[in-house]
């Protein structure tokens, strides 16, 4: 779901159920947890997903509702049909529309913007001018404690997390390094000098949790590869590998999922998945027989990023995929899937 959509849903429902009108949260107790559900649903085998409809997670197919009516209108939903319940959302915004206009219900903005304007700051800042990678999640509307970051079910899973290696399965983070922080609790080793590398995971007492991958040496070695090969680079000064890229973003994921379904008291979450300090970059996709490289176009912004709202239930590797999908197309290359048949990285290739 993307972000605008969420903010304007929340709303104009004016944080309310669109049936039984009680107030919602985007975090807190479960019973007045708000569910954004789909009038249409959100495949052709879900309920109400016999439709011709397209795009099914824009706003004008969503509408919000409290968990008991979300559940309502999806197992009973030949009651509950699309064009009905159409109506309700109509009928419920221009009732929300009336009460605040008398002052009879006051709206808390569901919006992260600024927060993560500052995460992404933060992030700029650990890579030091050398490119970085980092994933995180946040919740909807950051407010209050949403958990103690000192809780051993929380330093537990920090300590869970697996950094690069060079192989898909990582290796575990040393736990001497989590210490608690001003903000909540995280493990971090930003290595001198500024082009090595290193690493910042952190969970929030916000609940927001991010994971950061300093790229400095991968950077430098397949940069002075290219180099040493005589390669084109169009302009680019330094040279990112794909696999790399892949790797840091698969265990990210992993991580950032393990978190969501064991610590994270949310349904619903922005991730944020970036690449800082990316100007002057181009990336290396693979070697040809003639051990020429297969390299993208140069990339001039300081930052790649993709975001998206998901819900709990979200599937990590189709995001995975999108994410990666978006990196890749930055630098005019095309990426197909994630694995191949022997269950390695397939690398990103020209248009076809």
């Amino acid at each position: 779901m993307r972000d605008k959509d969420i903010k304007i849903l929340w709303g104009r429902s004016g944080n309310r159920c669109a049936i039984c009108k009680l107030e919602l949260t985007a975090d807190g107790s479960m019973e007045t947890l708000g569910e954004m559900a789909h009038i249409v649903g959100q495949s052709q085998n879900g309920p109400r997903g016999n439709h011709d409809l397209t795009d099914r997670d824009s706003y004008d197919n969503l509408i919000l509702l409290c968990p008991t009516h979300h559940v309502e209108i999806d197992k009973n939903f030949t009651a509950w049909p699309v064009e009905g319940l159409r109506a309700i959302k109509a009928d419920h915004e221009a009732w929300v529309s009336e009460q605040l206009g008398i002052g009879g219900i006051k709206v808390s903005p569901i919006d992260n913007t600024s927060f993560l304007a500052e995460r992404e700051t933060s992030w700029i800042e650990y890579g030091r001018g050398e490119v970085g990678m980092v994933l995180s999640l946040t919740p909807l509307r950051v407010s209050g404690d949403a958990l103690n970051p000192l809780d051993k079910s929380v330093t537990d899973i920090l300590e869970q997390t697996r950094i690069p290696n060079g192989y898909s399965s990582g290796e575990q983070v040393n736990r001497y390094r989590t210490r608690p922080t001003e903000f909540g609790i995280a493990n971090k080793d930003l290595q001198e000098p500024h082009n090595s590398s290193g690493h910042s995971i952190q969970i929030f007492r916000t609940g927001h949790s991010e994971y950061f991958i300093e790229l400095g040496d991968r950077v430098n070695q397949v940069t002075g590869f290219s180099k040493e090969l005589g390669i084109d680079l169009k302009g680019a000064s330094r040279v990112l590998r794909y696999t790399d890229l892949a790797e840091i973003a698969d265990l990210g994921l992993n991580w950032l999922a393990l978190a969501w379904r064991t610590i994270l008291p949310f349904n619903y979450m922005t991730f944020c998945g970036a690449i800082v300090n990316t100007a002057s970059t181009t990336l290396y996709s693979r070697e040809n027989h003639r051990r020429q490289g297969l390299h993208g176009f140069t990339v001039n912004s300081p930052i790649l990023k993709y975001t998206e709202v998901l819900s709990k239930s979200f599937d990590k590797d189709t995001l995975l995929l999108e994410f990666l999908r978006r990196i890749v197309n930055s630098y005019g290359l095309m990426l197909y899937k994630i694995f191949d048949e022997k269950d390695e990285y397939t690398r990103p290739e020209k248009m076809r």
